[in-house]
């Protein structure tokens, strides 16, 4: 059997938090999940937290000796919480694992949550630097009224800066022995999927198509499970999209002209 590590997961109470959770208990792992939602008995220790309050981050109770941080904790595009989703998809991640930092071992990894979503980080680079330039303290209502931020883009932008900032940590992270991984999955089949649905429209209707169906929360937490083992030593800094193959067909088509 494995050595037992100590993997601390956010949003493990449900969707694709909870798939992981079960699989990493079934490795014998300790995990602490961090949620508003109680987990139950799978987990090892519950501290409930609302990650979209940045300013009780800091206040979390001490969590020590961390192999794993898998930052699974998400809001999908809803009506009126641009600024929410902006704090808890995004913020709330960068709070938590700078709060947690000291506290992560050496041959530790970070895995966070990304999106099909924030595929286009790049074209959408300037903006992300500006969101993540915010402080804590800054009003992000501002913000998102000088963006012309409506839900979809706040979802968008909030991986997308989850990907960028990954990206902008690695050689810090190196240089402190740990490992940053995103995973951007395309239509995964949990509770919010209608969420998604309704607020993508034939977006993401047609990457369903391409995929045949939505992705399962098991096959997600299967790649995160690995980036979060020692077993993915040698993996840092990459974007895996885990999206039935959606990505590659898109690339492919404007390639060939055929979108």
């Amino acid at each position: 059997m494995a050595e037992q590590r100590h993997i601390v997961l956010t949003g493990g109470a449900s969707g694709i938090g909870a798939a992981a959770l079960a699989l990493f208990k079934a490795d014998g792992h300790r995990v602490t999940v961090i949620d508003r939602n109680d987990p139950g008995s799978a987990a090892d220790r519950w501290i409930s937290a609302d990650l979209s309050d940045l300013w009780s981050i800091p206040m979390l109770e001490p969590v020590s000796r961390i192999d794993a941080l898998v930052n699974a904790a998400g809001l999908p595009p809803r009506p009126g919480l641009e600024a929410t989703i902006l704090r808890v998809n995004t913020q709330a991640v960068i709070a938590l694992t700078e709060h947690l930092l000291p506290h992560l071992t050496p041959g530790g990894s970070i895995v966070n949550m990304a999106s099909k979503a924030g595929g286009r980080w790049r074209s959408n680079f300037a903006q992300v630097q500006r969101f993540l330039a915010l402080r804590p303290s800054e009003d992000p209502e501002a913000f998102i009224r000088a963006e012309a931020i409506d839900p979809v883009r706040a979802y968008d932008l909030s991986k997308e800066a989850v990907i960028v900032w990954g990206l902008s940590n690695v050689a810090r992270f190196r240089d402190l022995g740990l490992r940053i991984n995103a995973v951007s999955p395309a239509a995964v089949a949990t509770p919010i999927l209608d969420d998604f649905m309704t607020a993508f429209g034939e977006r993401a209707s047609r990457g369903v198509d391409l995929t045949g169906r939505a992705g399962q929360p098991d096959e997600i937490a299967q790649v995160i499970r690995f980036l979060a083992s020692p077993e993915a030593s040698w993996v840092t800094g990459c974007n895996i999209e885990c999206d039935g193959g959606l990505t590659a067909q898109i690339e492919y088509a404007v390639l060939t002209g055929g979108v």
